[in-house]
């Protein structure tokens, strides 16, 4: 009797990289399944890059939407990471578009999904919403910190004598982060510092770009949870080996250090040195 041969599917695994942005080395990763979320796994990871690294050395992380959670913004702040995560679009598309901070925030200072600080101008003809100027994160404190945007940049606001009075700073606000960690990270996301930042995301692409493509472990070639495994650490390995190598090789000051050129003409020995 011919019994046709048992085919079995499955979809692979996931490969959870932390890679150092300035040099583009792996410093820690978890394999699994495809059932567990990014999110997930990014505790775990956190915690072995801890281990691996000196103390302090793990200061921001940038990832994508998918880890744009609460447990894992909650996770950070307690770790002293600061989180580079775009966030997700979550508030209804036909609600409120903005929200009353609250405490002893005045009122008519509001905040949007991103956790963009806004102020209104209720005593023009034609009310007006500007965004307020962040003026630093105040880690002691658990704050961010924004002033008068009218006082900082220098324009005339008729709401001036209402919320600034005498005072030349102008209004203080400060929002606490606990309110909404999510929202209300310690780099607020429109900055320029979160822009600049969250750019050195890419490097885990290239990272991937150099397993998948040059070491071959998107190929399929290799069967089994056991020598998959042993392929990705061995990879791994070799890859952290070269960047330790290139890490400590001797190089010179500048683009190529001292320069040295010998010819020979007339048969004279002639040497000319510079910098490349």
């Amino acid at each position: 009797m011919f019994r046709p041969p048992k085919v079995v599917e499955w979809f692979g695994y996931q490969l959870h990289l932390l890679v150092d942005v300035a040099h583009e080395v792996v410093v820690a990763y978890h394999l699994t399944d495809t059932k567990a979320g990014d999110n997930e796994r990014i505790e775990a990871l956190v915690e072995h890059a801890q281990a691996n690294l000196p103390d302090d050395r793990l200061a921001t992380l940038a990832y994508d939407k998918a880890a744009d959670d609460g447990k894992v913004h909650e996770m950070l702040h307690d770790a002293g990471i600061k989180p580079l995560i775009q966030i997700r679009s979550c508030w209804p598309k036909d609600g409120e578009r903005e929200k009353v901070i609250g405490g002893r925030i005045p009122l008519h200072v509001v905040h949007d999904e991103a956790g963009t600080v806004f102020c209104d101008d209720t005593v023009s003809p034609v009310p007006v919403r500007r965004a307020r100027s962040y003026a630093g994160h105040e880690s002691s404190r658990g704050t961010r910190k924004y002033r008068c945007p009218a006082t900082v940049e220098g324009f005339a606001c008729t709401s001036d004598a209402k919320c600034n009075r005498e005072t030349s700073y102008g209004m203080t606000v400060r929002v606490p982060q606990e309110v909404d960690l999510r929202r209300f990270p310690s780099i607020p996301r429109a900055t320029p510092q979160f822009e600049r930042w969250y750019k050195g995301r890419t490097a885990v692409e290239r990272v991937n770009a150099r397993l998948k493509i040059f070491w071959g472990l998107d190929d399929g070639n290799v069967v089994g949870s056991r020598r998959f495994h042993a392929h990705v650490g061995a990879v791994l390995v070799v890859h952290l080996a070269f960047a330790t190598l290139l890490a400590s090789a001797q190089r010179g000051e500048g683009s190529f250090g001292d320069l040295k050129v010998q010819w020979c003409e007339g048969g004279n020995l002639f040497t000319t040195a510079g910098r490349a």
